[in-house]
């Protein structure tokens, strides 16, 4: 009869417990690692919708956020009503968003300009659909959710613009200034201020004849102390340029970037005025659109809408533009990041 010994295993020496305890460390954290990347590129591409009592939120593709999936996310949520005002509205997706809730039975009201979006009248059911043709563009970028929820930008409903070009979009819950919007857009013009989460919010509703849409720009350049960033997709308006000229001779440090293909173009007038005078100019680089019209006061003023910085934009354009004052530290990160992004994909000219 054989007999086999079962062979001891010695147990694991201090050093082997060690080496172990460590290996099992260093999975736990790069696990934990793992989820909170992944975590954090997700809250990146897919931002959260904007809230009651909070500040208004911002949102640009040029900072790896997902803008067609943000504004889809916010349709699909709709439970009672949808305004919007858009002068490009052709994107699939959207389109598709808007019919289901069409066939949800929601009141539905839809303005856009010929002239930049084909015909829609038949691919919505149950949508009241205005197509709005006059001398001037009508080219606002609103969408109004539920009476409550606001995205305003530069972002047409393209495509190409949500996905592509280079846009940035300010997102509120606020009941009084939806319904001003709902009121007036976008066939008459109106401003009113309002505060958003203990912010302060201005909007104007272009054209503005009289001009004082214009003032108050020029105002708020000529308050400037320190520092203005100008992001424009066409810069051509006169006393625009000589406002900015006359921001950067009392000292204020100013920086201009210009869509290349604007900038090549329809302004690059001003764009010689401004380098005339000293004013830093440069011009985005990349087959894409620089579509941006913002202006960033002092770190602490943001001013941005549809309205490009020209004549048309202002007296004869349905356009607009939003101001947010008092930036809270968490739109100046975003405003930060967005800017860095501006200047590092365009080029001195």
């Amino acid at each position: 009869m054989a007999f086999f010994q079962t062979k001891r295993i010695p147990p694991p020496t201090p050093l082997e417990q060690t080496q172990k305890k460590r290996k099992s460390l260093l999975t736990v954290s790069v696990f934990f690692i793992l989820v909170l990347s992944a975590s954090i590129i997700r809250h990146s591409l897919y931002p959260e919708l904007p809230k009651f009592n909070e500040p208004p939120r911002l949102y640009s593709n040029q900072c790896q956020q997902d803008l067609r999936f943000t504004l889809l996310d916010a349709i699909s949520q709709a439970k009672q009503s949808i305004h919007l005002v858009m002068f490009g509205l052709s994107d699939p997706a959207i389109l598709s968003a808007v019919g289901k809730k069409g066939k949800e039975e929601l009141a539905i009201n839809i303005y856009y300009d010929p002239k930049g979006s084909p015909k829609i009248r038949n691919l919505i059911e149950n949508a009241h659909i205005f197509p709005i043709a006059r001398s001037g563009l009508m080219h606002q970028k609103i969408l109004v959710l539920d009476d409550e929820m606001i995205f305003i930008g530069s972002a047409n409903m393209t495509t190409s613009s949500l996905r592509m070009h280079d846009n940035l979009v300010v997102g509120f819950m606020n009941r009084k200034a939806a319904k001003f919007l709902q009121e007036k857009t976008p066939n008459s013009s109106g401003y009113m201020r309002t505060t958003v989460g203990g912010q302060e919010v201005e909007i104007w509703l272009l054209p503005d004849p009289r001009g004082h849409a214009l003032n108050d720009l020029k105002k708020k350049i000529h308050a400037a102390t320190r520092s203005i960033r100008i992001a424009q997709f066409t810069y051509t308006h006169p006393a625009l340029i000589d406002e900015v000229i006359a921001a950067k001779n009392r000292g204020v440090a100013v920086s201009v970037v210009i869509d290349m293909h604007s900038g090549l173009g329809a302004s690059a007038k001003g764009i010689e005025q401004l380098k005339r005078a000293g004013v830093k100019v440069s011009l985005s680089q990349g087959v894409q659109l620089m579509h941006h019209k913002f202006i960033w006061i002092d770190e602490q003023t943001l001013l941005t809408g549809s309205a490009n910085w020209t004549k048309a934009a202002f007296y004869k354009n349905s356009d607009c533009f939003i101001a947010l004052h008092n930036l809270t530290p968490e739109q100046k990160r975003f405003m930060k990041r967005l800017w860095s992004r501006v200047e590092t994909e365009s080029k001195v000219f």
